[in-house]
């Protein structure tokens, strides 16, 4: 055999992905399936009228009676919410987490799953597979389409002193179950639900342009970023019905995409200002992409070209490399203006400290995951040009 062809693809998912309008109404027979009587229901403030919340939680508590519900989570949950949880947790001897919300819910719950089982502090698994205990299993429930949290292996939360944001990785994070309902993204509002289409679009990219990545994880990121730069052409109107499921389900992709390999320097900014300026991470991810794939140039266009021809087959035919290239970067930075994402002087209130998150930036766990090296010249030199 020649060494050179020989590799070892493992790809990490949840035992079982439900995908499709309705599909939540399965959640009962799943929890009843894996012997789960004792569930905790993880949510948000935001979306406590959505009617697909509301009818979730009816049938659990029809199942079992008085199902407990916390929707004590920020936008940018850190380390003491999902402590918080945890608490929760032991005290009523749960057995599971069915975690029903946007990225920050089911980060949140997969890192109290952690501090559930596990002693000492979340901050002290940091990295990669540091904690011993299985945590307890995670039922998710995406409520947006953007961070694919719901199949991955990873929590990303804040911590403080100083602030930043910390990821605590290992394969026993992946959810045991992804519930993939498209019916909740009917009452997001526009600009969150465009946030994270560019979240996860950021997610799909980022693992096609890291060299270390696989084979499945290319091809699940290159089918998730023609999937959503599709829908993006609709600008303001992408939350029609007709692309939420779409959406759905091109989130997810990107989440196995990324989950099996990494993401790049776009998350290491993103995580940064989200720490110290509180930025919801979707949104931070969305300003950053154009300008960051606008500084590779050359680097990654025929990479990139290779996505945009994907997706516009007959717009880009006869168009060089660099062309094509700008063709998609352009779509991005359109969507993101279309749909009021913002800026990131908005998102960090007027006032941005480039050296100190060029430096947070640098430190990041995936900095290293990018298609080029990254530092802080890189990092200082794309924030001056967003000012």
């Amino acid at each position: 055999m020649n060494a050179l062809a020989y590799s070892d693809l493992k790809l990490l998912a949840p035992r079982r992905i439900l995908t499709g309008a309705g599909c939540r109404h399965a959640l009962v027979d799943l929890l009843t399936g894996d012997g789960r009587q004792r569930p905790l229901i993880v949510s948000d403030p935001r979306i406590g009228d959505s009617p697909a919340l509301q009818d979730v939680v009816s049938v659990l508590r029809r199942t079992w009676g008085a199902v407990p519900l916390t929707a004590d989570v920020p936008g940018e949950p850190d380390v003491d919410c999902a402590e918080a949880i945890a608490a929760l947790l032991k005290a009523g001897q749960h057995d599971c987490v069915v975690a029903i919300g946007g990225g920050s819910v089911i980060d949140a719950a997969k890192g109290a799953a952690v501090a559930a089982t596990n002693p000492g502090r979340l901050a002290d698994y940091e990295g990669f597979d540091l904690f011993s205990a299985d945590p307890l299993p995670v039922y998710a429930l995406p409520t947006t389409a953007g961070t694919g949290s719901e199949v991955t292996r990873v929590t990303v939360l804040g911590v403080n002193n100083p602030p930043r944001k910390i990821s605590i990785k290992g394969a026993r994070l992946v959810p045991c179950a992804a519930v993939v309902d498209p019916d909740f993204l009917r009452t997001v509002p526009a600009r969150v639900g465009a946030a994270a289409a560019t979240d996860a679009l950021t997610h799909a990219l980022e693992t096609y342009l890291r060299p270390a990545s696989s084979p499945v994880s290319r091809a699940l990121g290159l089918r998730a970023a023609t999937m959503i730069l599709r829908v993006m052409r609709a600008g303001a109107g992408y939350a029609e019905p007709a692309h939420l499921e779409a959406l759905a389900t091109a989130s997810m992709l990107a989440g196995l995409a990324f989950g099996n390999s990494d993401v790049g320097p776009v998350h290491c900014l993103a995580e940064s200002i989200g720490a110290v300026y509180k930025a919801p991470h979707g949104a931070a991810n969305a300003v950053f992409l154009g300008p960051v794939l606008g500084y590779y140039g050359a680097l990654v266009a025929e990479p990139l070209a290779e996505v945009a021809r994907t997706v516009w087959p007959s717009e880009l035919a006869g168009l060089d490399d660099a062309a094509a290239t700008r063709a998609l970067v352009s779509a991005v930075d359109a969507f993101v203006a279309a749909n009021a994402v913002g800026t990131v002087t908005s998102l960090c209130g007027g006032a941005l400290d480039i050296e100190h998150i060029a430096a947070l930036a640098v430190t990041n766990n995936s900095n290293a995951s990018g298609p080029i090296p990254m530092a802080i010249a890189d990092y200082r030199a794309i924030m001056v040009s967003m000012l």
